[in-house]
């Protein structure tokens, strides 16, 4: 029998979701959340979707809540990373919180200085320097040593949860690719 020309075009969201995973992960190396961009793309399809004729080439609901629970988890999981980083090194909640708030302004001024690859060596640098200076303004500083210990745990750990934050979108393309294939 013949198919109905959606149900032979479920392809089309595949390879428009694969394409997007590969432009989250391009958003990561830029220091942008680049993993909600497959959501973003899912949930116009979702939306789109709302007559018979193009349903079946978009993502049920529960698709959606589990890509956009991954792309919170993810992001989550890089900031765990880097707090846990510099707490393993003995950090205050001054390098704590100096560390995230170098990440941020790290990924924006690694950008603007070197477009395409300074956003995620921002991020990296920032949360060093950023952990580094926190833990210097501390009351009870415990000296350079220390500071640096935790700068670079913290950078450490940061890099981690960006990797797992790169995972998720490359997930989410291989899971695509599965979608392509079967």
């Amino acid at each position: 029998m013949l198919e109905s020309l959606a149900e032979s075009q479920d392809w089309i969201y595949h390879l428009v979701l694969l394409s997007s995973s590969m432009g989250g992960a391009l958003l990561i190396a830029l220091g942008i959340p680049g993993q909600f961009l497959p959501v973003l793309v899912s949930g116009v399809f979702w939306l789109v979707a709302g007559d018979s004729a193009t349903e079946e080439m978009s993502p049920s609901a529960t698709e959606l809540a589990v890509l956009l629970s991954l792309g919170v988890m993810a992001e989550l999981l890089e900031f765990v990373s880097g707090w846990l980083g510099g707490r393993t090194a003995g950090s205050r909640w001054q390098g704590t919180l100096g560390g995230m708030l170098g990440g941020f302004l790290g990924a924006i001024f690694g950008n603007i200085l070197m477009p395409f690859v300074g956003g995620i060596f921002g991020i990296i640098a920032g949360t060093f320097v950023g952990a580094v200076f926190g833990e210097k303004m501390a009351p009870q500083e415990d000296g350079n040593e220390h500071a640096i210990q935790v700068g670079l745990a913290s950078a450490i750990g940061r890099t981690l949860g960006l990797v797992g934050k790169l995972a998720v979108v490359l997930g989410i393309g291989f899971w695509a690719i599965l979608g392509l294939i079967f």
